[in-house]
């Protein structure tokens, strides 16, 4: 049995930008998490002025972070950078365990592989005077040599369900996804920043969203992961009701905080 704040080695945490939280929102919903892990992902740094809140928070509760960048066009990168500077400038950065420049931008096609190195050689020029390591969260499909070879480690996102892979076949999937993204690694290190199985919404070909379904994924991603010494990053938190259809119940809590019931958060491995 796995002691509670040791059930996830991190879980990542989604706002409504529309919605901004308040820094005392953001506590209690890291006070939540901080139930289940230490350790908290975020995804953009000016966005609701994400950032300097998380950091406030993480550091005010104890718990480690790996703060996201948003990454699509130069204006945005611009944004970001700047209130990358702006955290440097006012925080400690000894809890953040990397910067993750970007998430699935080449998946996305939101900009070209040359652009995102140079954006993420960009990043690193400024946090490595703190110690500070830089990855990029891409699509295990759409990683690229060029962006890799600038990173500190390798970081992957998978999610059989939209592969349309039927559950009982999804760790193994998740399992040889990861594999495959070892072999490209070049001896860098590799973790897994996103996977997950969502609780309700429509069926993808074999995949079928169910709160069993979310709660058997759950379950042996945690076993395979603790077996294999694989650093995972659990999608999501909590329930996202703002996102249309089957992405609003990706959450292992709800929105008050609580496990949604039906899921086990001590598997049997």
């Amino acid at each position: 049995m796995v002691a509670g704040a040791d059930v996830f080695y991190g879980l990542n945490y989604g706002i409504e930008k529309d919605h901004c939280p308040t820094l005392e929102t953001m506590k209690k919903d890291f006070a939540a998490i901080k139930k289940y892990t230490n350790r908290v992902r975020t995804f953009s740094l000016h966005i609701c002025n994400q950032a300097d809140m998380a950091l406030e928070a993480a550091q005010a509760l104890g718990m480690q972070l790996y703060l996201g960048m948003w990454l699509d066009r130069q204006d945005t990168f611009d944004l970001e950078i700047q209130a990358l500077k702006q955290v440097l400038a006012k925080h400690d950065f000894s809890n953040v365990d990397a910067i993750i420049a970007g998430s699935e931008v080449l998946y996305r096609k939101d900009a070209d592989e040359n652009t995102l190195a140079n954006w993420v050689k960009e990043v690193k020029q400024l946090v490595q005077p703190k110690g500070v390591k830089v990855t990029n969260a891409e699509t295990f499909n759409r990683l690229s040599q060029k962006v890799m070879s600038e990173l500190d480690f390798v970081s992957m996102n998978a999610f059989p369900y939209w592969e349309g892979v039927a559950i009982n076949e999804a760790t193994q999937t998740l399992a040889s996804h990861y594999e495959l993204v070892k072999g490209l690694a070049g001896g860098k290190s590799v973790m897994i920043t996103e996977t997950g199985w969502p609780s309700g919404g429509d069926n993808f070909g074999p995949a079928v969203p169910s709160i069993e379904n979310q709660n058997k994924y759950i379950g042996q991603v945690l076993c395979w992961s603790r077996k294999n010494n694989v650093n995972l990053l659990y999608f999501s938190a909590f329930e996202e009701a703002y996102k249309p259809g089957v992405e609003g119940h990706f959450g292992v809590m709800d929105s008050n905080g609580n496990v949604k019931k039906g899921i086990n958060l001590n598997p049997t491995c």
